[in-house]
């Protein structure tokens, strides 16, 4: 029967046989391994990469130091093919803040810490987030969806162990992690940076914590300007030239970058009511959606536009509870995907400073009466008017008939 591992007591007094730990050589994993080292339980340390390069092997080094078999899945083809598209249909921003980021990858890398657990004969995932991070139910619930025979190892969720705690005990390993200041995700969505001075909003942000994006007093001059073109809601080129979304996304986290398109910083939810302060960096993903909406503005009728609102919200707020792989997450994205058939089209738009501006936009769904030209008035000057007016009011006559009076009869005195 699955156990969920909640504490480091618990995991060291009753440890599954064999744990398949999400791993990529920061702190919070390497302390891990390295209170697991003397434990009776086999470790495989599993360094899940998007659209990252296999960078300097750290992870694998420290993986071996501390006797953890060693491991690494790319899922870069599936955030490209499944993950982005859902979040482009969804215009996921979470609470209306800021473009989702761990919330996309988090459910990739569960699936593919199953995938490894079954190939090695492990009975159990693990990973570090605490009670203050989302991506506790992200992994959670999808290791529980894709496979209920396998444990769910959370240590830090019950244990809680200082950034400054880590790096003692480590550094008496002889273990040094120089950028452990501040814990950063990175998927070619979004850069997600916590810990250290942006704990709390109080502080003033930290320009040194950006990468991908200028300061807006640093931007060029002069404005950049491009075209995006969609087809069934996704955009597939760029300036005229056809570009898969795994070309198309570098080139514009490069380009809005540069133009300080793309920061954020706001105050997430979490689970237990608390708030986490998160900053962010998005600059393609803030311009992709910027298009996006202006295109299914024009495109969507009043109601296909509300229900659209909705459904997002639910969805982009399923995911980031952790329901990617759930029922209701699984009909949402559908139904997301479907509602975009009809946004096909071109969006120009302007970079300048920290803003995106929509120039112009061109469909040939659009919904503006003067892409209907001339039909428009002759179907209008055919129109009931007073009809019309009878019903509007409808409601409004039908109680001054009753009540023999009028809602401002009193101001006309």
């Amino acid at each position: 029967m699955r156990r969920f591992i909640t504490t480091l007591d618990e995991l060291t007094a009753r440890p599954p046989r064999h744990l398949v730990l999400l791993y990529s050589g920061g702190l919070d994993g390497t302390y891990l391994l390295h209170l697991l080292r003397d434990a009776p339980v086999d470790t495989t340390a599993l360094n899940v990469r998007i659209g990252a390069p296999d960078g300097d092997g750290r992870a694998r080094e420290l993986a071996a130091r501390f006797g953890a078999a060693y491991q690494e899945a790319d899922v870069t083809d599936e955030f490209f093919t499944e993950a982005l598209p859902a979040a482009i249909h969804a215009d996921a921003y979470y609470q209306g803040q800021f473009p989702v980021g761990s919330t996309l990858s988090r459910p990739l890398m569960a699936r593919a810490a199953v995938r490894v657990a079954r190939t090695v004969g492990g009975d159990a995932v693990g990973h570090t987030a605490t009670y203050m991070q989302n991506s506790t139910a992200r992994i959670g619930r999808s290791v529980a969806a894709l496979d209920p025979e396998l444990h769910v190892v959370a240590p830090f969720l019950g244990s809680n162990v200082t950034r400054a705690q880590k790096q003692a005990r480590l550094a008496e390993a002889g273990v040094t992690l120089p950028d452990a200041v501040h814990s950063v995700d990175v998927n070619p969505w979004a850069r997600v940076i916590e810990n250290g001075s942006l704990e709390t909003p109080e502080n003033r942000l930290d320009e040194s914590v950006f990468t991908l994006t200028r300061d807006a007093v640093d931007c060029p001059a002069e404005p950049a300007e491009l075209t995006l073109a969609f087809a069934a809601g996704l955009p597939v080129a760029l300036n005229g030239a056809p570009l898969p979304l795994h070309d198309l996304v570098p080139r514009l986290t490069e380009l809005a970058g540069r133009h300080g398109v793309g920061r954020y910083s706001g105050l997430e939810d979490t689970a237990f009511g608390v708030k986490n302060h998160e900053v962010r960096e998005s600059p393609a993903a803030t311009v992709i959606t910027t298009a996006h909406r202006a295109l299914a503005n024009a495109v969507l009728g009043p109601r296909e536009h509300a229900v659209r609102a909705q459904l997002s919200t639910e969805w982009t707020t399923t995911a980031v509870q952790g329901g990617w792989f759930s029922h209701l997450g699984r009909t949402l994205r559908r139904c997301l995907t479907e509602l975009d058939e009809p946004l096909t089209g071109t969006v120009q738009l302007r970079l300048y400073r920290g803003a995106v501006t929509v120039l112009k936009l061109a469909t040939p769904h659009g919904l503006h009466y003067a892409r209907l030209g001339v039909d428009f008035h002759h179907w209008m000057d055919d129109y009931g008017y007073g009809s019309w007016h009878q019903l509007m009011t409808l409601a409004d006559t039908a109680r001054t008939a009753v009540d023999g009076t009028a809602p401002d009869r009193s101001e006309r005195r």
